[in-house]
């Protein structure tokens, strides 16, 4: 009698464990710098191809940082210089101050791989050739140090923004889902030049302000959406709402885990920008 239940008990509570269907949600989930270079996925390098394939197989798009080189060419790279990243030591190396000759040469290291940078035409490449039409968000690095953002040979951020425009409306054509593609950036006058050379494209603005004046920013310059932390002090499912209902796009990073990740969910974004590969499955939903 006492094995039979014991027994009982035991399917009893297996069936009390038995998984829950996820739930459905419109929401986005994106790779952020293309899936790789956090302590969650130390094994990938940041803004890599290999990254972005990572990223592409379990989440519904990636975050990428681009910069722009002396020869006009944009390429995949976060940091200000290549000091952290480079496997020599380079501190105070740019890629605005670089040629290409000179950034095709550079490895990239972590603590465990190795890879070199890409060229943003390289990922449109691939891009064009994945099977599911994802999302791909472009996050324009500025805030460069004045003595190199200024020096003679690039004139100043106004004239780098607007070359990169430029270059950008060379290659967003050749995209095959260019509906998919965004730019996070914080110059309203980049956000016009990309309305007029790339009619339909999504701008995203990325300011370091309270959420409520962010959304308001946004709304009075023309930008077609925000970005911001999701953990922002004054950022609410109500502002979210807000400025959703005002026409914006609503994106949030960088939540990572499942607690996180939860905080952002029930605000209701279109997109959430995260570290962690396993978003969905923490979240136990399924983006329909």
């Amino acid at each position: 009698m006492v094995l039979i239940g014991i027994v009982a008990l035991f399917n009893r509570c297996k069936k009390d464990t038995v998984s829950t269907p996820p739930t459905e949600t419109t929401i986005q989930f994106m790779g952020h710098k293309g899936s790789g270079g956090s302590l969650v996925n130390p094994s990938i390098i940041e803004n890599t191809l290999p990254a972005v394939k990572k990223g592409l197989a379990t989440l519904t798009g990636v975050e990428v940082d681009v910069q722009m080189s002396l020869d006009g060419t944009i390429w995949l790279f976060h940091d200000l210089d290549l000091g952290r990243t480079s496997c020599k030591t380079m501190a105070g190396k740019t890629i605005i101050l670089s040629n290409d000759a000179d950034i095709s040469r550079i490895n990239i290291c972590s603590t465990q791989a190795q890879d070199r940078i890409y060229k943003l035409s390289e990922l449109i490449s691939y891009w064009n050739q994945t099977a599911i039409p994802s999302y791909l968000s472009l996050h324009i690095k500025l805030d460069f140090p004045l003595d190199s953002i200024n020096k003679a040979v690039i004139g100043g951020e106004a004239i780098y923004l607007a070359k990169f425009a430029d270059n950008l409306a060379k290659i967003i054509p050749s995209v095959k889902t260019p509906g998919k593609i965004m730019i996070e950036v914080y110059d309203a006058t980049f956000c016009k030049r990309i309305h007029q050379l790339i009619p339909g494209m999504k701008v995203c603005q990325l300011k370091a302000v309270s959420f409520p004046k962010q959304v308001t920013d946004a709304i009075d310059s023309g930008y077609d959406g925000v970005s911001a932390f999701f953990d922002e002090g004054a950022l609410s499912e109500t502002e979210v709402t807000r400025a959703q209902s005002n026409g914006l796009i609503v994106m949030l990073w960088t939540p990572n885990t499942k607690i996180e990740l939860t905080k952002a969910l029930n605000m209701h974004p279109d997109f959430i920008q995260t570290d962690n590969m396993n978003a969905l499955t923490d979240l136990n939903v399924i983006v329909k």
